[in-house]
This record gives structure tokens, sequence and C-alpha cells, in this order.
């Protein structure tokens, strides 16, 4: 099943990578913790789309994954899965 990454979702993970920047002042680690975060996502909901838990309450038929604190919000659909939203949860 294909994976998208809603625009929101892409400018989410832009400033989480920004943040790791900051923190870190290393690319490396920027890029070496982003590649890990999309391929936790992309493994695990091809996997098991419905690994998270149901989220009626942030958005309708979404479902919430946790990686390292931050919150994936995505949306199983009949021929996609679709990352709506990332946040780190202590931010929300």
């Amino acid at each position: 099943m294909k994976i998208k990454f809603s625009l929101i979702a892409q400018e989410r993970l832009e400033n989480i990578a920004s943040y790791i920047y900051e923190q870190s002042k290393s690319k490396q680690i920027t890029r070496n913790y982003l590649k890990k975060f999309k391929s936790f996502i992309i493994e695990t909901l091809s996997s098991f789309p419905k690994a998270g838990r149901p989220s009626p309450e942030l958005l309708e038929d979404s479902r919430k994954l946790v990686y390292q604190g931050y919150s994936i919000i995505y949306r199983v659909k009949e021929t996609e899965i679709e990352i709506l939203t990332l946040y780190r949860e202590n931010l929300l």
C-alpha cells in the first residue's frame, strides 16, 4: 500500500529537522534521525496499516502512531495511507 505524506506532514518533518539540527548542530545526526523516523513510518504502516490506535477525537477516521515522542496522525484509505500530520507530544 502506498504511503503519502500530506503537505502539512511534509512541513512538520522539515520543522522537526530544523529542531534536531538546532539541538545537535550536525547535519549527519539530523539526516540519520529523519531517515529512521520515515523508515519507521513506512515499514510499520506498510506491514500493519492499523498499527496506530483509532483517534476520532483528533480527526474522523484517523489513527495515531507514536515514534520517540512524536505522534503520527494518519488515515487508511482504499489504495493508500495518508500521513496527515506529525507533532511532538509534549508540545501540543
